[in-house]
C-alpha cells in the first residue's frame, strides 16, 4: 500500500526560513519509544520541527494547541497544507513549520495510542 500523499494538496512555493530548526528523532529502545531532546520554543517565534522517523513504522504525531504546516514530506517541498497531525512514514523525515503562539505546555505525541503509553511523548514548553 502507497503512503498518503499530502503533496497532493499543496503546493511548492519556497517558504522563507524560519526562525529556528528543531530535529526530532523518534526511535525505539526495547519495548519503549523514545524521543530525543527537548521542546523548548519562544513566544512568536516561527519553528521548523523536523519529524526524523528511525523505526520501520509509520507514526501518526499530534501537536496540541498548534497548527503547522506542511514543508518538506519524503524529501519533497510543499506548502499551503495546515494540519496537527501528520503521519511520518516509516525511515523517512517529514518537516512542518508553526508559529509559537499557544503559550503553555503542549503535548506533542504518537496518535497511536500503544506507542504514547510506551512512551512517545512530550511537553513542548514555552521558554521565559
Amino acid at each position: 500500500v502507497e503512503p498518503f500523499d499530502y503533496t497532493l494538496f499543496g503546493n511548492a512555493m519556497p517558504l522563507t526560513d524560519p526562525d529556528e530548526k528543531l530535529r526530532l528523532e523518534f526511535k525505539a529502545k526495547g519495548d519503549r519509544w523514545v524521543i530525543n531532546g527537548k521542546l523548548n520554543v519562544k513566544e512568536n517565534r516561527r519553528y521548523r520541527l523536523i519529524f526524523d522517523n528511525q523505526t520501520a513504522m509509520a507514526h501518526p504525531v499530534h501537536l496540541h494547541r498548534h497548527t503547522f504546516q506542511l514543508t518538506r514530506i519524503g524529501g519533497r517541498a510543499t506548502a499551503g497544507v495546515w494540519k496537527d497531525v501528520v503521519i511520518v512514514p516509516a525511515w523517512r523525515q517529514t518537516e512542518v513549520d508553526f508559529i509559537a503562539n499557544q503559550p503553555g505546555p503542549s503535548l506533542f505525541h504518537c496518535h497511536n495510542q500503544r506507542h504514547m503509553e510506551m512512551g512517545f511523548l512530550m511537553l513542548m514548553e514555552y521558554e521565559r
